[in-house]
Formats: structure tokens, sequence, C-alpha cells
């Protein structure tokens, strides 16, 4: 990941006098958090479990950890799981929660917090996570164009395709997986280019371009609220609303770093990489 992360870098750099751009949206901002990447609603225990890189996105170094938060915006444990690696994206089915954790996906039991391991052979760097309503789980790996499924406690590859772009964040949307592509990372930033939102059949594992949505940001996350896919633009800090065959809407912009949201089916949860903080924000 050294090539991408000079590059990430390079764009930090380049973007870090951008301000944000206040837009009266923001219920809540909690701090507290170590390089948070994702936060997932858990709708049983209503409450949010966002997951901790703590240092490098790549680093297999057993300094990841899960937190869980109020829906008030209060802290209830910052250490409720510890000694993962790099924990990323996440979702929940069967009481379980499933974490992307570089080339490993830890499976959480909701109750208690004990982790089992599911080592994915030839994974790269898993990102995000999804389940679709039979249970089986899908898992991005980012930089090798790559989407594996999981079932029955074994991981295969469903789609391999560099057409997905990157895939960061993924939503399983009926009988269809919809993928924010990160887009092509480069040195300079005038070389870098954006990512899109990509739709693969899961029976055929066709890949189409989802209409009005191509190379609009360097995707991270992807919830869907109503009929509206809400997106995230890792470097521009934009949150996105996009409808199929319209162009997208800008939301709400926040700073660099808005990285895997979440959402109660109303608000969303945006965790800031860069500062170490969970924001809640009104999509009224």
């Amino acid at each position: 990941m050294t090539r991408q992360t000079n590059a990430l870098i390079g764009m930090a750099t380049a973007l870090a006098l951008v301000p944000a751009l206040a837009q009266g949206a923001e219920e809540w901002r909690l701090a507290g958090f170590e390089t948070p990447e994702s936060v997932v609603f858990d709708a049983v225990n209503q409450r949010l479990i966002v997951s901790n890189i703590v240092g490098d996105a790549s680093a297999a170094d057993g300094n990841g950890k899960l937190s869980l938060v109020a829906l008030d915006g209060t802290m209830i444990e910052a250490d409720w799981v510890t000694g993962l690696d790099a924990p990323k994206g996440s979702a929940i089915a069967g009481g379980k929660l499933y974490v992307a954790d570089i080339t490993n996906l830890r499976i959480v039991d909701l109750a208690s917090g004990a982790v089992e391991t599911l080592a994915i052979e030839g994974a790269t760097f898993l990102n995000d996570v999804t389940a679709d309503s039979a249970g089986t789980i899908y898992v991005t790996d980012t930089f090798a164009n790559r989407i594996y499924a999981v079932a029955d406690g074994a991981a295969s590859i469903l789609v391999e395709d560099p057409a997905l772009g990157s895939p960061n964040g993924i939503l399983a949307d009926g009988d269809s997986l919809i993928t924010a592509g990160f887009g092509q990372l480069a040195q300079n930033p005038e070389d870098m280019v954006p990512g899109s939102l990509m739709r693969v059949d899961i029976a055929t594992k066709a890949v189409s371009a989802v209409e009005g949505a191509d190379k609009i940001g360097f995707l991270d996350g992807i919830v869907k609220v109503g009929d509206r896919y809400i997106v995230t633009d890792f470097f521009g800090g934009a949150i996105l609303g996009v409808t199929p065959g319209e162009a997208p809407e800008t939301l709400a912009t926040l700073v660099m770093g808005s990285a895997d949201i979440g959402s109660d089916g109303e608000a969303i949860f945006v965790p800031m990489m860069m500062e170490g903080e969970l924001v809640k924000l009104s999509l009224d």
C-alpha cells in the first residue's frame, strides 16, 4: 500500500487548507476516536459501532479496535473490541458484525464482542462489507478490483473486473451490489481519476455503470436512504446524493477524510478519519 499511501499524503498536503462548508445539517459531533474509518447502525441494540484503524491502514499491527457509541452522540465504550489490525467497513447480519481487516474478515458476536477470523486467501486490501437478504456477505478488495462473496464460512471471488474502478464502498440493493469506486490514484494529484458508482448483477456478475454517477469523486462509503444513494467523497469531503439518471446533489461538505458512512434510515453518521471524530448529519 506504499504507493497508495504516498498518494493519500500528497492529496492531504494539497487539500489541507480547504475549509469546511457549514450547511446547518450537523446534529452532533463526537471526538475520541483513532483514525475512524467506518460506522454501522446496530438496530437491535440501538447503538453505533465505529471501526478505528489506529495508525497505518495497511499494517497488520494489532492496534485496531471497535468503539460503541450511543445514538445521542455519547461514547459508550471506546475500546469495545481490541486486537484487530486496521478494521474498515462493516455490516451486520444474523447477530454478527462482519468487519473488513486487510486480508481477514473479522466476525464479531454483537452480544459478547467475541471475535472469529476468516482469512481470505489472495486478498490484498479488504475495505467494505455488505450483506444481502439471504445473509450472504460481500467484501470489496479495493486495489485488486475484486468482490468476494462469503457464505457457509467460505469465501470465493464473485467478480474481478477493472471496470469496478477500485471498489471501496459496497451496498447490497435487491438483486444487485452497488459499489463506490475510489478511482485511480497517482503521485501527482492532477493525474488522479475520480471514481464512479457501479452496479453488479449478483446472478450474472455483469458490471454496469449507475446512470449519472460517472467519475463523481474519490468515493468511500455508501448507504441508501429512500430511493437515493448517499456516498462520501473522501478527498473532497462532500456528501453526495445520487438518484440514478440524475446529476449528483451535494448534500453537505465537510473536510477531507469523510469516510465510510452509516445510516439509521433517516440521518447519516460520518467518520472523519483525519480529525478522529464522528459526525451525525440530518438529511432534511
